[in-house]
């Protein structure tokens, strides 16, 4: 057996919203990129099933493999991640799905449906998502949500408070280095080079979830049973082309559903958000979408099959080309029809 993950953050003890760390906090956002990277890369990681065709796999971690020391709040140390005796059982699952970046979109692409606006991107793809309350706006803080959530018939409706932030590791190494004063010319980043891209030129961002607390009610909660819930999801490039898409999650649902229970749907219930992400990824974000945003979109580039272009009239004339005053997108330039021709003599 492996030696324990010890995780300070990632724990299921919600932290007072006035006590949570500003978004511009770089020094936190290492602390939490590096315990996210011992979390999902441990060795203890075992039950792995496969879900809808292969295209994810599911794990859980033993609760010998981790222990927790709360760094934000009160709680009590120990191998139970709520910190109260006989919820040891609370474990830690984690979901991997790897994608060709042709097929489901880049880096730039995943970044712009999953770290950019990430909550009110989410209301979109997660259908049971029906409110989300930005409770952090009276302490100052950024990224604190109350997350109302809609159940089948027969179940209550959860409630989850969450401080939602987005890191993106590589940026972090590059900010450190910059405060030690490191001037020299290895240490400064390639011109056009992302912030997020490391060494290796393979670029990864993290998306977190972590469990927090008000001193005030929530009126729009009333009728909710609150969960408490941590979860970590990290995108990243692989050599090839590839797109790996990652989540790690522990949860209780609160109320008076034995732990046995909400575990055995876990894995279930993780599995079933990937088919649903990338049907929406699929409508919003099409995997050329960074060509169009960037000017470099043509007619052979992967969009175009998923999303025609539209046919557009040059503004400068409506018939520049001798009857081609409409055309397809990015096929044809103004400017190819405005070059100097020579005449020759006959």
């Amino acid at each position: 057996m492996p030696d324990p993950v010890t995780l300070r953050y990632l724990t299921l003890h919600p932290t007072d919203v006035a006590a949570v760390p500003d978004l511009d906090d770089a020094d936190f956002d290492r602390q939490l990129a590096d315990e996210a990277a011992r979390l999902f890369d441990h060795e203890g990681w075992t039950e792995r099933k496969s879900w809808h065709g292969g295209i994810v796999d599911t794990f859980i971690l033993p609760h010998e493999c981790v222990t927790y020391d709360p760094a934000l709040s009160s709680g009590q140390s120990g191998p139970s991640p709520t910190g109260k005796a006989g919820e040891e059982g609370i474990l830690w699952h984690k979901r991997v799905s790897q994608f060709k970046a042709s097929e489901h979109g880049g880096y730039d692409v995943w970044y712009d449906a999953m770290g950019d606006r990430h909550i009110e991107q989410e209301e979109e793809y997660v259908d049971n998502l029906v409110n989300v309350i930005d409770v952090g706006k009276d302490a100052g803080k950024e990224g604190c949500y109350c997350k109302l959530y809609k159940l089948p018939f027969g179940a209550t409706d959860r409630s989850f408070m969450a401080h939602c932030r987005v890191v993106t590791p590589s940026s972090l190494s590059t900010e450190e280095s910059n405060e030690q004063g490191d001037k020299s010319a290895s240490s400064k980043k390639p011109e056009g080079e992302s912030a997020s891209e490391s060494s290796d030129g393979l670029r990864e961002f993290l998306v977190f979830s972590l469990p927090i607390t008000t001193s005030t009610d929530v009126k729009e909660e009333k009728k909710y049973v609150r969960g408490t819930q941590a979860t970590v999801e990290r995108v990243r490039e692989l050599e090839g082309g590839t797109i790996e898409w990652s989540c790690a999650s522990l949860s209780t649902p609160g109320g008076n559903i034995p732990v046995k229970l909400s575990e055995s749907k876990m894995a279930n219930s993780l599995a079933d958000a990937v088919p649903s992400v990338l049907a929406w990824m699929n409508r919003a974000h099409p995997p050329g979408a960074s060509h169009i945003k960037s000017g470099t979109y043509t007619a052979d580039t992967p969009a175009n099959a998923q999303k025609p272009a539209r046919l557009r009239q040059t503004q400068d004339a409506a018939n520049p080309g001798g009857g081609m005053g409409l055309m397809p997108a990015g096929r044809f330039t103004l400017e190819m029809f405005q070059k100097e021709v020579p005449l020759r003599d006959y």
